[in-house]
């Protein structure tokens, strides 16, 4: 498949004539990628040093400063990458993906994906280990043997099993001398004449057994002087050696022995690598270059290069590009992305957006993960971790998960972020200033009495500006912080709840607290109801508990993953079978019937339950009531506001989208941006609502002019709520009519006949249902 490379130095921004509101196009995409997570790096003929990360690559041009940026979005066929690789002979540069797909980017910018690994049926693993470049072929060290790709023809040319009887081995890392191929393997060290007519099939190849364990796991190899170098890991005692071959003898090579080492060529040099230092060895391993983290920058080190003008470049898990050179110890080339993929879940206010990273799997702690918090605003993104920010430094001591976010309405500058573990943390103006625990507040921890474990699952403000919170593990699951100041938690009168770890918060129209509940990591507990008599007292509490019996709840499971509070008031739940809502949430504590309702969609003329097959993991509700569902496995689904027509279902097949896996979404209503968190990253999708006023605000029409050459949306934007929009030439003949979804309208440039309007001034006349609220503005259109 080849396809032209698109470069992004920024994203499309258009911009009013005030310069006042920045908007991506409608229907577009855009990732939100952690550039932070770099594991490779690259140097192209140029000088251009390409450094790719998890989710996508970026280049940077040491010679004028400028960035480009590559992912799906500009032509990349996958997300998930794993090595990269410059040929200087055919000057391509070869990107390998977790999935084994394969793409080349040619001298002209084309790209050609290469698929037949990704697409091969293979018993056992086929990932792509390693790259070794040899007279315009690439030799790819794969779990099943090597693979010989011809660059200039973009084509496989043969594939070698190396095992006994030609069986799969797991080839980590290849190395050529001129004459010897060399294959560094789980199971030994393998070599054969590259001239050998047989050379695909086993008997040609020869296991080094003059090695003191011939048998071992050797994870990588080089070659420096026209010597092999490679690197034996033991998996016991974490010490991985690097050996190089001189005259036939194996001798160790660099000095130390060190968990993770892997060794690479690159400029005459071997790269090595290990937990805490990458260095630039000669052939007598004395250290050109290096840099050493034992006590020094908090830095995850991956990979290393030396380019042509002697800097050292480095790929760093945490902080994506580094440079070194005689100028500076380090210096950092990243540009602006979240601080990682991991996406637990979100909120949308006043053109913010935070993302809890979580750390959770059900509802367990992962102790691994320490990403923290991000921040979106003014299209750059802030992250308040383990690095940057000393609260959640902190609050990690007890737990990773950090599980919800609450911004404050009455000030967006004040944040809450609750932690599964620590308690909740407070930002303002982007500044961590306290940790809210049991033992400076009311929120309750798990009944074992540990003080170190106060699990708060969800957050959420009120009308009033008092804050509430949910916790795990104790019948006073419920805590308020006043907008007046001070904390009170309510005893429960279900002491159920004791076993259960509790999940988002949110409050309906009449005040009633509703949040998730869980019984351990993977049974479902339903969804209780909570209401209050007062802020200062249990007394009064009403509790009830909403689970799949008629008359109490009628929920279609009890797994309940998500929750939300539509624009009519009524609540819909996300659980592992489908979709329901409860339209009368005021009768849960009057006596009347509150039970939960199944949306009913006739789609190509079957008639069945709203989602009814999916695991619906979030739900959002956009500024024209219209319902987002994610799911755990069929993407996103966008429905009309009753729920009974779908308008769009995005998934990895018909979309930019990493993943169909959605954790969570957000939906910034200033902007109508819907934001996608995917066990895969962060990505967002401009929409076309956004959210109303009684009178036209920020009244605008992007883009304008409308150039010839432009066939996308035209949006009409900071019109009345729900406007009436009507489209005229300057003769006053109606051109089109439409109706804004909130405050935000769209034309797609043709008239009723469907065809492309006629070059000239048009005049764009919004108005409410009453004519009382008008505004006007002109579009100057070319055909």
């Amino acid at each position: 498949m080849k396809k032209t490379l698109l470069l992004f130095s920024f994203f499309l921004i258009l911009l009013n004539a005030h310069g006042q509101i920045e908007q991506v196009a409608i229907g577009s995409w855009r990732f939100h990628i952690p550039y932070g997570k770099g594991i490779q790096v690259a140097e192209d003929y140029q000088g251009k040093i390409y450094c790719a990360t998890q989710f996508g690559m970026f280049s940077y041009n040491n010679n004028n400063g400028e960035y480009e940026y590559y992912s799906t979005l500009s032509g990349l066929s996958d997300h998930e990458l794993n090595n990269i690789r410059f040929d200087q002979v055919t000057k391509i540069l070869m990107i390998t993906y977790v999935n084994s797909n394969i793409d080349l980017i040619l001298p002209d910018k084309t790209i050609i994906n290469i698929p037949d690994i990704k697409q091969k049926n293979i018993v056992g693993g086929k990932a792509i280990n390693s790259i070794t470049f040899i007279n315009g072929l690439a030799y790819l060290g794969c779990e099943f043997g090597i693979v010989v790709l011809d660059l200039t023809r973009q084509e496989i040319r043969g594939t070698y099993y190396i095992g006994p009887n030609s069986s799969n081995v797991n080839v980590q890392g290849i190395a050529f001398d001129g004459t010897t191929l060399l294959a560094a393997t789980e199971s030994g060290v393998f070599t054969a004449d590259i001239n050998n007519p047989t050379i695909f099939n086993s008997t040609a190849w020869t296991k080094d057994l003059t090695f003191f364990t011939p048998t071992a796991n050797y994870s990588s190899a080089a070659t420096v002087g026209g010597k092999f170098v490679v690197v034996k890991t033991d998996a016991v005692t974490y010490s991985d050696t690097v050996f190089i071959n001189n005259s036939g003898v194996w001798q160790q090579f660099y000095p130390e022995t060190a968990n993770r080492a892997s060794v690479d060529e690159h400029n005459g040099m071997i790269m090595y690598r290990n937990w805490y230092e990458v260095l630039a060895l000669d052939e007598n391993a004395n250290v050109v270059k290096g840099l050493n983290i034992y006590n020094g920058p908090n830095f995850a080190l991956r990979k290393c290069i030396v380019d042509n003008s002697g800097n050292f470049w480095i790929a760093d898990y945490q902080n994506g590009l580094i440079l070194q050179n005689a100028s500076t110890p380090y210096s950092f080339f990243t540009p602006n992305g979240p601080g990682a993929e991991a996406v637990y879940s979100m909120q949308a206010l006043g053109g913010k957006v935070w993302v809890a990273s979580g750390s959770v799997n059900g509802d367990v702690a992962i102790y691994d993960y320490k990403y923290g918090s991000y921040r979106f605003a003014d299209n750059r993104w802030k992250s308040f971790n383990r690095s940057t920010d000393s609260i959640y430094n902190q609050a990690s001591n007890f737990s990773p998960a950090n599980s919800a976010v609450a911004i404050d309405p009455f000030d967006l500058e004040h944040v809450y972020v609750s932690n599964f573990g620590a308690g909740i943390l407070e930002y303002r103006n982007d500044r961590g200033v306290a940790i809210y625990n049991t033992n400076n507040s009311a929120i309750a921890n798990v009944t074992i009495s540990d003080s170190n474990d106060t699990r708060v699952g969800g957050l959420t403000f009120d009308v009033d500006g008092n804050l509430w919170a949910v916790t795990g593990y104790n019948t006073k699951a419920v805590s308020v912080r006043r907008a007046g100041g001070g904390w009170f938690a309510y005893q429960l009168p279900d002491p159920d709840l004791i076993g259960n770890v509790n999940f988002k918060l949110i409050v309906d129209d009449y005040g009633q607290k509703w949040f998730i509940s869980h019984k351990g990591a993977s049974n479902g507990a339903g969804v209780y109801v909570f209401k209050e008599a007062s802020l200062n007292s249990s007394s009064g509490v009403q509790l009830k508990a909403l689970t799949t019996q008629s008359g109490k709840g009628n929920l279609p499971d009890l797994f309940v993953r998500s929750l939300a509070k539509d624009k009519d008031g009524a609540i819909w739940i996300g659980t592992n079978q489908g979709v329901a809502v409860v339209y009368n949430p005021g009768n849960v504590f009057n006596g009347g019937n509150y039970d939960a309702q199944k949306v009913i969609l006739v789609q190509d003329g079957y008639a069945q339950y709203l989602l009814e097959t999916e695991n619906v993991t979030a739900v959002a509700i956009d500024p024209a009531n219209r319902k987002w569902f994610g799911t755990a496995n069929g993407g996103v689904f966008n429905m009309s506001a009753d729920g009974t027509k779908q308008l769009l279902n995005f998934n990895i097949e018909n979309s930019p989208l990493p993943s169909n896996s959605i954790t969570d979404i957000a939906i910034d209503e200033m902007s109508g941006e819907v934001f996608i968190g995917t066990d895969k990253g962060l990505i967002s999708y401009q929409g076309d609502a956004t959210t109303g006023d009684d009178h036209c605000k920020d009244f605008i029409v992007f883009p304008n002019p409308v150039q010839h050459d432009y066939n996308g949306t035209i949006a009409i934007r900071g019109t009345v709520n729900n406007a009436d929009v009507k489209i005229t030439d300057v003769a006053g003949n109606l051109v089109y009519h439409t109706k804004a979804n909130g405050g935000l309208a769209t034309w797609n440039g043709k008239n009723y006949s469907g065809e492309r309007a006629q070059t000239g001034v048009y005049i764009i006349y919004v108005s409410n249902e009453d004519g009382t609220q008008t505004c006007l503005t002109k579009l100057l259109f070319s055909r």
